[in-house]
């Protein structure tokens, strides 16, 4: 997003499935104000998310200023949504939002897409991908590590997979030679490395925010996979990082 918006100067807001947003870029006060009082996120995701056929959506407003959205993942709409704009497609306009003719907009998502693909987590996700493992166990990875900060249970994957629990858990464990348990503090704990590294949250935030119920499990389990514990690894990988 960061890198999109240095191409384009086009403000950019990312937002989980649930709503809440993931990140923002480009915006200020007044553009907040435009985003808000015109409903946006409400606007657009009741169309894309109604319209699965259709990935990229255009929500306009006064002045010919227009919002496009598109899916951060187009293979999986758990992923959330981006939200591009605002822009215009007046090239005198009085507002000072940024002109840009609609003719452009199918070009920027296929840029936000190309330097999503050239991210550090998309080439990670194209390993998993290349994985020898059956469609069910990587439909399961990606719902997993989408949705990792939730309070995710075997019920949850087999009603999205739409295939018995027992059944999942045997395969995962033959393909991954993992159980569900293990999987899913493996993906929370790869996340919280992240925040370990980027943000000065505390391990209790960070531990809830990654979908534990408490620091001490946290802990125990980042240590197991690890051999440290979170403050050790932030303290040893920060400067180098």
């Amino acid at each position: 997003m960061e890198k999109f918006f240095l191409c384009t100067h086009i403000p950019i807001k990312a937002f989980n499935f649930d709503g809440t947003l993931i990140h923002s870029v480009g915006y200020n006060g007044d553009l907040d104000e435009i985003f808000l009082n015109n409903d946006i996120y409400e606007k657009t995701t009741h169309e894309i998310f109604n319209k699965k056929n259709n990935p990229v959506v255009t929500i306009s407003c006064f002045d010919n200023i227009h919002f496009t959205a598109c899916y951060i993942c187009p293979n999986n709409i758990n992923r959330g949504i981006f939200i591009i704009g605002p822009y215009t497609s007046n090239k005198v306009n009085p507002t000072g939002i940024l002109y840009k003719p609609k003719c452009c907009i199918p070009h920027l998502i296929s840029l936000l897409d190309d330097i999503a693909k050239s991210s550090n987590y998309v080439k990670r996700k194209q390993n998993i991908n290349n994985m020898p493992y059956s469609l069910y166990v990587k439909k399961a990875l990606d719902y997993i590590d989408a949705r990792h900060s939730e309070p995710i249970t075997l019920e949850d994957i087999s009603k999205y997979l739409n295939i018995n629990k027992c059944y999942f858990c045997s395969i995962l464990k033959k393909e991954t030679g993992k159980t569900f348990s293990q999987t899913l503090n493996e993906i929370r704990v790869y996340h919280s490395k992240r925040l370990l590294l980027e943000t000065n949250l505390s391990i209790l935030d960070i531990a809830l925010s990654v979908g534990f119920n408490n620091q001490n499990y946290y802990s125990i389990v980042f240590k197991k996979l690890t051999n440290k514990t979170p403050v050790e690894f932030r303290n040893s990988e920060r400067d180098e990082y």
